[in-house]
C-alpha cells in the first residue's frame, strides 16, 4: 500500500517497518515515506540508502551521527521539537550471549517515531506481530511505550533465567570441582556486570523520558511510561541483590578452599617435623667414610631402622601431648 506521502524508491531496503498511526487499526506500509508524522519507520541502521533518507527529512549532521554511531550507551535527549532515545535490549539470537545487549535507537522527529537497529530484535518482532494482529498500540506514543514494555519484558526473562541458574550453582553438584565452580561463579558475575553496565544507564534514559515529554506523550501513555520506569529499576535492584549474592557464594567458597589449603599445609607440617630427625639420622648414617659404626654387622640394618621406628613413635606423641593438631 502506498499514498501521496510514501515514494516507492529502488533503494528501499533499510526500510524494515512502515506503520501509519493516522489511520485505525495502523496500516503497513511500502517505500520510503517522504514524512514521518504519525508513522513508525523501522529502519537497518548499517543500510548505506539510510542516512541519506535522514539527510532529506531535515535530520542534521550532529542528529545523524548519534543515530549511526557504533558504540553507544543509553541515553535521552531533546533535540528541538523531538528527541532522541537510545536503549539496550538482550540479544536473544539462537547461539548468541544474552548479555551480548543490542542498542535500539529511536528518534521522534515531526510528529512521528524513527527507530534503528543493527541486529533483529525479539521485543521488535512482538510489536510488528501484536500490529498484524490489529491489537497493538494505536498511536505513535502509545507504539513507544510498547516498545520499552517488550523490551524490560525480555530482560525480566533474562533475569529469571539468571536467578534460576544462581540457584543451580548454589545447589551444585558435588562432583564439580571448587575451582571450576568458582570459574563458572566468575563468568555468572561477568554477564551479570554487562547487563548492569547498559541497564543503569537505561535506567536514567527512562527517568528523563518520563520526566521531559510532556509535550510528546498523552497522560496515559506517560503514566504507563512511568510504570516502566519502575520495572527498569526493580530490574536493576534485581541485578545489585544477584550480584551481591555471587559475591557471597564466591567468598563463601573461598573460605571453604582456604581452609582446606591451610589445613594440608599444617599436615604436611606435621609430616615434615617427624621425619624431619628421621631425614637427620639417615644422612648421618648414610654418608660413605671410614669409621661407621655397624659396618661388619649383618643386624646393623634392623637395629638402626628401630631405632627410627621408636623414635617416630616418640615424636608422634610428643606432638600429640602438646596438641599440635588441634
Amino acid at each position: 500500500m502506498a499514498n501521496s506521502n510514501t515514494t516507492v524508491h529502488p533503494n528501499a531496503s533499510f526500510v524494515i517497518d512502515h506503520w501509519r498511526f493516522d489511520v485505525q487499526p495502523a496500516q503497513s506500509m511500502d517505500g520510503i515515506p517522504e514524512e514521518v508524522s504519525q508513522r513508525w519507520v523501522h529502519c537497518q541502521r548499517d543500510d548505506t540508502g539510510l542516512e541519506g533518507w535522514l539527510t532529506l527529512l531535515g535530520v542534521g549532521r550532529p542528529l545523524r551521527e548519534a543515530l549511526l554511531a557504533e558504540d553507544t550507551r543509553p541515553r535521552f535527549e531533546p533535540v528541538g521539537d523531538g528527541f532522541l532515545l537510545i536503549l539496550r535490549g538482550v540479544n536473544l539470537t539462537p547461539g548468541a550471549a544474552p548479555d551480548d545487549m543490542l542498542s535500539l535507537r529511536m528518534l521522534w522527529y515531526k510528529g512521528g517515531l524513527i527507530s534503528l537497529r543493527k541486529r533483529p530484535f525479539k521485543a521488535i518482532a512482538t510489536v510488528r506481530e501484536r500490529l498484524e494482529q490489529s491489537q497493538g498500540p494505536l498511536s505513535v506514543s502509545a507504539l513507544l511505550v510498547f516498545i520499552i514494555e517488550a523490551i524490560n519484558d525480555r530482560i525480566g526473562e533474562l533475569l529469571e533465567a539468571s536467578e534460576r541458574e544462581l540457584e543451580i550453582l548454589e545447589n551444585r553438584d558435588s562432583s564439580i570441582s571448587p575451582q571450576q565452580y568458582l570459574s563458572d561463579l566468575t563468568q555468572f558475575h561477568k554477564q551479570l556486570l554487562r547487563l548492569n553496565r547498559f541497564i543503569r544507564p537505561q535506567m536514567g534514559a527512562l527517568d528523563r523520558l518520563a520526566g521531559e515529554s510532556e509535550e510528546w506523550l498523552s497522560q496515559r501513555d506517560l503514566m504507563l511510561l512511568a510504570n516502566q520506569r519502575d520495572v527498569t529499576m526493580r530490574m536493576l535492584e534485581t541485578i545489585e541483590m544477584l550480584l551481591q549474592q555471587i559475591q557471597l557464594v564466591r567468598d563463601e567458597q573461598q573460605q571453604v578452599l582456604a581452609e582446606r589449603m591451610n589445613r594440608n599445609t599444617y599436615w604436611l607440617s606435621v609430616i615434615a617435623g617427624i621425619f624431619l630427625p628421621l631425614g637427620f639420622l639417615t644422612g648421618l648414617f648414610g654418608i660413605n667414610v671410614g669409621g661407621m659404626p655397624g659396618v661388619d654387622d649383618s643386624m646393623a640394618f634392623w637395629y638402626t631402622c628401630i631405632g627410627l621406628a621408636v623414635i617416630a613413635v616418640i615424636e608422634f606423641f610428643i606432638l600429640r601431648r602438646l596438641r599440635f593438631w588441634q
